[in-house]
């Protein structure tokens, strides 16, 4: 039987417990006390009856019991007899793979595990030949055109898994997750019936040596790809008796992709190669049985819950390597202990579940530690198994799941209990919602040359509402590891996580005064200098233009800098000066704003040109002020605060202010856009665009309530800048309010 692949493997583990149905109990008066030791656990295996293996091979996982060297694994006959006994696989998780050897006068088989190791001199050694074994171990750094170089690194290193194969012919590492590089070995033995010529080949990415009879006999050194075409000059001939010859592969994949390949000829000719891949009857491949493993029972529990699982999918978040993946459990206990019974689910990221066989969504790949709780009366017995979640193979990448498949479970998720890496995937699966709604799929759109069907404004409201719906959920999700008591740690992710909610309750839902309160928390539970120092120009930003709260922003201010120390350079102390520039506009100190805003651009320290700077203000003001016209407050926002920290030098000359001061009109915080030509009147009163804010200030404070204000700010529009095209609206405004008085 070939090896399945990683994620595969763990998943035909548990799919055996369907088929063995109830376990039955080892053998009558069974022990749990074998070759001098006591183990914690049992499992049975039964040979089929058309099965008359040398080997037996069985995989489970193990419940935390089997020490990480594998030493307390133990397979025993019916009568009790120790047998000769290999973990081929410890991990990922609890994961295990075991082989023992068979006796032909017995069927039935039981392999126990946990406790301490047994005697050695109790246990037999291992005598079976048969069987082409492949091992993977961590990738070494070695010299890929030196066979002792990759075998010296081979040996150094880790192992990674191991188990029985048909022949040399794989793509990719099969006890992997992922596409790291790895290093491998097969090794066995192989019988020939007659003695004769023989003709080796080796196809592979980087490089491959193989070996008969310890002897190198043909090899690939090297970083290359693989041979397509068999040419004379790969194969090497040599001469073999009849019966057997011990047989070694390496093999080095220095990259994400591997692929290797041995092949031989019989008898070969001078002429053109027609090599084929070598027979598995030659390795006595069906020596090797892969046999299910029976459910567990214990020294203190007979009847344990048994559960199975299947990763059924995935959903790819754009822009991330972490996919959602979905999985079913499978309450496959006994009846017996099910029977007037209360089950407890507990899949290790904080989430629970009551149902008997419940679907779950893990918010990204990992070791997880699921247990099944079963309760009768007042016994309780559990189970757990660490296992490894990780996206499924699919024949074809584009056979993913849909999000809304996910979205009905992960939004019943209770977010304090979540991790902060865990919580920042639900945050980022709802914004994309978010957006799926706001911006319809390519796949829906009507083709290029198709008249588009006119939405009408009931069916777009409905569709911003429902995705500010979803921004919102992602705000109140994240927004739990922040402002209260949480399970989610860690500077880095916390902070990662502020990053997307903060900007989210500011831009999108345009509630300043949460996405304030947001990084002000997230200053206070991150410890990390630079992080919280961040946290704090944020938190100082949202005071100064949003909340019009000077006051407010100059401890925070001032605390992010002295976080920041003597840095003189960065993007980060560019912020910071800029902030300090906003902050002195605020309070009406004009020169310091200059000063501050200038040595803010200064510090970036742009490469590009003067020609190049040019374009990218215009493309920002285009873009802008496009986004402004649409009402897509969202993107215009991600514009501006672009540009101002890109260009600073751009608060003195007006226009930023200006488009500004538009977005805070049109989000109807108007208190904010009268501040924005207040900071631009101290900075530059000569700006070309100073009438503008201040007929824009003028409508803002009349909404305001605030008409006398508004009065002086038009009568100040008319004194100060009487060439403005802007008088006569000025003067026609004066007169509608104070005839209006």
């Amino acid at each position: 039987m070939p090896i399945l692949p990683a994620r595969i493997v763990r998943l035909a583990v548990v799919a055996g417990l369907f088929l063995s149905g109830v376990a039955a109990a080892p053998a009558v008066a069974q022990t749990y006390r074998h070759a001098g030791t006591e183990f914690e656990a049992v499992r049975r295996v039964v040979l089929p009856e058309d099965k008359s293996p040398a080997i037996a091979v069985t995989e489970f996982h193990h419940h935390g019991q089997i020490d990480r060297h594998g030493m307390n694994v133990l397979a025993v006959t019916a009568d009790r007899r120790p047998l000769p006994t290999r973990v081929l696989q410890l991990g990922p998780g609890d994961f295990c793979r075991v082989a023992f050897e068979t006796d032909p006068r017995q069927r039935e088989y039981f392999v126990f595990y946990g406790g301490k190791p047994p005697k050695p001199d109790d246990v037999p050694k291992w005598t079976r030949t048969e069987g082409l074994l492949l091992e993977t171990r961590q990738y070494r750094q070695c010299n890929l055109n030196s066979f002792e170089s990759v075998k010296q690194a081979f040996e150094s290193s880790e192992r990674i898994g191991s188990g029985y194969v048909d022949a040399v012919q794989h793509s990719g590492n099969p006890f992997l997750l992922g596409n790291a590089p790895f290093l491998s070995r097969y090794s066995g033995t192989f019988e020939l019936a007659a003695q004769g010529r023989y003709g080796f080949f080796t196809s592979s990415e980087d490089c491959s040596f193989l070996l008969i009879d310890g002897e190198l006999v043909v090899a690939a050194p090297g970083r290359h790809g693989p041979e397509r075409r068999a040419l004379p000059g790969n194969r090497k001939e040599v001469e073999l008796t009849a019966g057997q010859h011990t047989f070694e592969y390496y093999h080095a994949a220095s990259g994400p992709s591997a692929t290797m390949v041995a092949a031989w000829e019989t008898n070969p000719s001078s002429g053109k190669p027609a090599p084929g891949p070598m027979p598995p009857a030659v390795f006595r491949a069906d020596a090797i049985a892969q046999l299910p493993a029976q459910p567990a029972e214990t020294r203190q529990e007979k009847l344990v819950p048994n559960f199975a699982y299947t990763i059924r999918g995935s959903v790819p978040l754009p822009d991330n390597p972490q996919h959602l993946v979905g999985v079913q459990f499978q309450n496959v206990s006994s009846p017996a202990l099910l029977t007037k019974s209360k089950i407890l689910w507990e899949f290790g990221d904080g989430q629970t579940s009551e149902l008997p066989n419940p679907p779950h969504v893990y918010l990204r790949p990992g070791l997880y530690s699921v247990k099944l709780s079963i309760q009768r009366g007042v016994k309780r017995v559990d189970m757990a198994h660490q296992l490894q979640i990780d996206e499924p193979n699919l024949e074809r990448p584009k056979e993913v799941d849909d999000l809304d498949k996910y979205l009905p479970i992960v939004e019943a998720y209770a977010p304090e209990k979540l991790d902060a890496a865990s919580l920042r995937q639900l945050v980022l699966a709802l914004l994309w919602k978010a957006e799926l709604i706001a911006e319809p799929r390519a796949g829906d759109k009507p083709p290029a040359d198709a008249q588009p069907a006119a939405e009408t404004p009931e069916a777009l409201a409905a569709r911003t509402t429902q995705s500010r719906g979803y921004v919102a959920r992602a705000v109140d999700a994240g927004k739990a590891a922040l402002l209260g008591e949480s399970a989610a740690t860690g500077d880095e992710e916390l902070f990662k996580l502020a990053q997307i909610v903060g900007p989210a309750a500011r831009d999108q839902l345009g509630d300043s005064l949460l996405a304030g309160q947001i990084w002000s928390a997230a200053s206070r539970k991150i410890a990390r200098p630079e992080y919280r120092a961040e946290c704090q120009l944020h938190a100082a930003d949202i005071a100064l233009n949003d909340l019009i709260n000077p006051q407010g922003a100059r401890p925070l201010l001032e605390s992010a800098t002295g976080a920041l120390g003597q840095a003189q350079t960065g993007e980060l102390i560019s912020r910071v000066k800029r902030v300090w520039g906003d902050y002195h506009a605020a309070t009406g100190d004009g020169a310091q704003a200059r000063q501050a805003y200038m040595e803010a651009e200064g510090v970036l320290a742009s490469p590009r040109t003067h020609v190049e700077q040019i374009a990218w203000q215009g493309a920002y003001c285009r873009s802008t002020e496009q986004f402004l016209i649409q009402g897509d407050y969202p993107r215009a926002a991600e514009q501006l605060r672009a540009w101002q920290d890109e260009f600073p030098t751009e608060k003195t000359r007006g226009y930023l202010h200006l488009l500004f001061a538009r977005y805070w009109a049109g989000r109807k915080n108007h208190a904010a856009a009268v501040a924005q030509s207040d900071q631009l009147l101290a900075v530059n009163p000569a700006s070309a665009y100073a009438d503008q804010l201040l007929l824009l200030a003028a409508e803002s404070e009349e909404k305001l309530g605030r008409r006398d204000r508004a009065l002086a700010t038009l009568h100040a529009l008319v004194r100060d800048y009487p060439g403005s095209p802007l008088v006569a609206e000025a003067k026609k405004a004066i007169a509608r309010m104070e005839s209006s008085r």
